[in-house]
């Protein structure tokens, strides 16, 4: 494969919130932790909590990829939250981001314990990190049985199960459906491949990430990737258990944070693991003490079930804590996940965002509701058919009669549906001529000119 050294126009930028560059959002400063062990004691969890009460708004998020957000920080309380993240005794992950799976090292399951592949790579980086963008990143996955097939990354090592000496499947620029397969690597060379496929991502400028390094993609299909939601059991080399929950839209509020911390304890967890799919692991627990927790989680309004509809709708905080905010996303979200019902099959991605900026989740998705500023009247929702929140223009709808709209939706996808097809093809059948008419409802209607 042919790889371009010469310099290119960068495609991209971005930032990351790290403790040390906090980002300002709606609601305050946001700031971005990644445990370098990978995770927290029962303790540090319950002070990040107590820092996150009293430095910021108190929401702390898991993000998709499992790291730690706290929001609503100010500039005088940043100082502080660092501080008291020292006190917890709570190490931030630094230099090359490489991502291994939350169970690493402990999972029954994995074929190779893909912390020491991170962890070589991570040191053989070092000295190139100050050339290379922000979002540069790498995937080192071990077999387990908790998949990063979803993160998008720059390169990607897959263990190739078998004994004898382990070989790495080797990927490039996006996730396991359409990185572009590179080849295969034994375990002692994979750092000097690793190093020279960033030497020459370094060379095209402090922007470029993978993608401006190949060639242009093609139109293969994408390939199949495994399930990525942390929500389940799963089997511990020890002969406990971690029992996985999902946050409700990826949040929970430091009040609530305590009682799943406190749940926790009860059951005998040795520690709690953030994870992909903004989610949460409790390790070590025993096969009685896992139905407890869960039950606590539930209560508090955690996610025990991986096809819960909850976990198909994405919703950044909304108003009042956003000033940017003209919906409370985050609050109407359970109940469009509710309305929506067995629509969101898993196939199906909703977005709520309250704003145009569309910060909870900056793809595209099948459905995505944005909140529009106010007129005389009350607040709209602009409703995205395959798109992003900065694309909405019509149709909008009153805030009151989104629900009821979604309904209508909701009942034409069961009307439409097949036995066998999946309902993210059930809606990309249905045309506009007869979308559109479950929507532009004179009675909820306001559309643009």
């Amino acid at each position: 494969m042919t790889m371009s050294t010469s310099p290119r126009p960068p495609s991209r930028r971005g930032i990351c919130p790290a403790l040390s560059a906090p980002m300002a959002t709606g609601d305050g400063l946001l700031v971005r932790l990644v445990p370098a062990e990978g995770w927290l004691t029962l303790a540090q969890m319950r002070g990040l909590a107590s820092a996150a009460r009293a430095y910021g708004n108190g929401i702390i998020e898991i993000t998709a990829k499992g790291s730690v957000q706290i929001r609503g920080l100010t500039e005088d309380s940043v100082g502080p939250l660092n501080a008291a993240v020292g006190r917890l005794g709570i190490t931030p992950r630094t230099g090359l981001p490489v991502d291994v799976s939350p169970l690493s090292g402990i999972d029954a399951t994995e074929a190779v314990d893909a912390r020491l592949m991170a962890a070589r790579l991570h040191e053989m980086a070092a000295d190139l990190v100050p050339r290379l963008g922000a979002k540069v990143s790498v995937v080192v996955d071990g077999g387990g049985a908790l998949s990063l097939d979803a993160f998008k990354t720059d390169v990607r090592l897959v263990a190739r199960p078998g004994k004898g000496e382990k070989m790495w499947d080797v990927s490039l620029a996006g996730d396991a459906a359409r990185a572009l397969p590179f080849g295969s690597v034994r375990g002692r060379d994979a750092p000097d491949l690793v190093r020279g496929l960033l030497e020459r991502l370094a060379a095209l400028g402090p922007s470029a990430r993978m993608a401006d390094a190949l060639p242009p993609a093609t139109d293969a299909p994408p390939r199949p990737m495994r399930e990525t939601s942390p929500i389940g059991l799963f089997a511990l080399t020890d002969g406990s258990t971690a029992c996985g929950i999902g946050l409700p839209f990826g949040a929970l509020h430091a009040d609530d944070l305590d009682a799943l911390i406190a749940a926790a304890e009860a059951a005998g967890a040795r520690d709690l693991r953030p994870a992909p799919d903004h989610g949460l692991l409790a390790t070590g627990l025993s096969a009685e003490d896992v139905d407890t927790f869960r039950t606590a989680a539930a209560q508090i309004g955690c996610l025990v079930l991986a096809d819960d509809p909850r976990r198909f709708v994405a919703a950044c905080p909304g108003a009042p804590a956003c000033a940017s905010a003209d919906i409370p996303a985050r609050a109407i979200a359970a109940e469009v996940a509710q309305v929506l019902g067995k629509a969101l099959d898993g196939s199906l991605q909703v977005h709520i965002s309250a704003c145009s900026k569309g910060c909870a989740h900056p793809a595209p998705a099948n459905l995505t509701l944005v909140g529009l500023p106010a007129d005389a009247m009350d607040n709209r929702v602009a409703l995205v058919r395959e798109g992003r929140a900065g694309d909405a223009t019509r149709p909008q709808i009153t805030a009151e009669a989104l629900l009821p709209t979604l309904a209508r939706l909701a009942g034409a996808l069961d009307a439409a549906h097949t036995p066998g097809a999946r309902m993210v093809e059930t809606l990309a059948a249905l045309p506009s001529s007869s979308l559109e008419p479950l929507l532009l409802s004179p009675a909820v209607l306001e559309s643009t000119p």
